[in-house]
């Protein structure tokens, strides 16, 4: 019975599909939003600065307020080189209260006082654009930090409970660059999975697998030492902290800083903020646009084309989806944006189903940020689509003819319409589109 009213709701392809995305996202819904294999966060307090204050004097708030807006600018620009702007520098100096949507005093456990100053998100982003900075989207990678420590004859792994000053220090300098950082528990588990020895030598099998459970984009191997400059080496006389910033077994970037043991740790937060920001941030003067056109390669069926949809619909900038056509394998979807379209191009970025594609005709391409960008290829156009007429003839490539014989087989999802086209609808084209080409490479 079920088969049979299957098989007449195929009669009508579209509604079939239709009904068939729909059954598919109630059956995976549970598995899309407790299972994910991107660990990319979203940074909540881009626009929030936070500093410490010995007063509540007139004269310590303008400083802070100074301080708190320089803060907030390097975390969204993920660049503390735009403070040498010297419209930066002006703004900062005489109109920061203009930007300011609020601001409170705080005090927290250890009896410090903070100046925290909320501040409007869009004249941030307005004054960025001005100067021609860099925006980097709310969504950035989580990085878990494995530092050993060496004291005497003894090493071992920074973790909060054994180490509070270094770990306030660590967590104060990611949250000044707004990117993600965490310590290891150190408890049962991680104590049978990974030594110090491991880490001190840079061993990256057992600190990777030790990093699994933790669900992070990529991890910090890092070890610490105080350098004794009498004794005729190459570093100042103080702590050497030498790190290597790691995806899986891959090296992303390796570091060493020499100095103070507060101060060596801030550099290379600083460091691996300065390295993200290259990555994901984009110029401001590159992403405008009104709609990202997506086509997406490699789309098996119809629970892979829930799984991409779904995660479209799920980054910030994208106000609505809407599936524009499906032929075989080949999915093209419409992305109406209500913020930045680099924005969507750094989300991406940071997702494993999706890989840039120079070109559909053209095998998988590992591109940075900057390629992308590079790639990019816009439509200036008020008019609509089907030039002058408006209107979508039966030859046009928004509406196919179904092939499928079988509707319930792996591949009904070939050829099929995914609009209910009229011919005489007319269907708006934005004045400024953004054309990408992904490869889906999810389940």
């Amino acid at each position: 019975m079920l088969l049979v009213m299957i098989r007449k709701i195929a009669l009508n392809t579209v509604k079939f599909v239709k009904y068939i995305r729909l059954l598919i996202l109630i059956m995976t819904l549970p598995s899309l939003l407790f299972g994910s294999a991107a660990f990319a966060v979203e940074v909540t307090n881009l626009y929030t600065g936070k500093i410490l204050v010995n007063d509540k004097t007139q004269k310590t708030r303008v400083k802070a307020h100074r301080w708190a807006i320089e803060q907030v600018l390097s975390k969204v620009t993920g660049n503390q080189k735009i403070l040498e702007n010297p419209v930066i520098q002006r703004e900062v100096k005489y109109k920061s209260a203009n930007y300011i949507k609020s601001f409170a005093f705080k005090t927290d456990d250890q009896d410090r006082t903070f100046l925290v100053d909320q501040f409007y998100q869009t004249k941030i982003d307005d004054l960025i654009k001005s100067v021609g900075g860099s925006l980097w989207g709310r969504r950035r990678p989580n990085t878990l930090v494995w530092l050993v420590i060496e004291e005497g004859v003894n090493r071992s792994i920074v973790e909060l409970e054994q180490y509070p000053q270094l770990s306030e220090v660590l967590n104060q300098s990611s949250d000044d660059r707004g990117i993600p950082l965490l310590l290891p528990l150190m408890d049962t588990i991680d104590k049978e999975a990974i030594y110090s020895s491991d880490i001190w030598a840079r061993f990256e099998a057992p600190v990777n697998a030790a990093s699994k459970r933790y669900n992070v984009d990529n991890y910090i191997m890092a070890r610490m030492r105080y350098v004794n400059s009498t004794k005729g080496t190459e570093y100042q006389q103080g702590w050497l902290l030498q790190f290597q910033l790691m995806k899986e077994n891959k090296p992303l970037l390796i570091g060493e800083f020499n100095g103070d043991q507060f101060s060596v740790v801030r550099q290379m937060v600083n460091n691996i903020g300065d390295y993200y920001a290259s990555e994901y941030a984009i110029d401001s003067e590159q992403t405008g646009a009104d709609s990202l056109e997506l086509t997406l390669e490699n789309v098996p069926n119809v629970v892979a084309l829930t799984r991409a949809e779904k995660y479209l619909k799920s980054l910030p900038p994208v106000a609505d989806v809407q599936l524009l056509q499906v032929h075989k394998h080949q999915v093209k979807f419409l992305l109406n944006l209500s913020g930045e379209g680099g924005d969507v191009i750094r989300a991406l970025a940071l997702l494993p189903e999706f890989e840039k594609l120079k070109d559909p005709d053209q095998p998988v391409t590992s591109l940075s940020i900057d390629e992308q960008l590079k790639s990019l290829e816009y439509l200036d156009d008020t008019n609509t689509a089907e030039a002058n007429s408006g209107v979508l003839s039966n030859t046009d490539p928004l509406v196919t003819t179904p092939v499928s014989s079988d509707p319930l087989s792996g591949d009904a999802l070939s050829d099929a319409p995914l609009l209910d086209v009229d011919t005489e609808t007319k269907v708006e084209v934005k004045k400024k589109t953004i054309y990408l080409n992904y490869k889906w490479l999810g389940k």
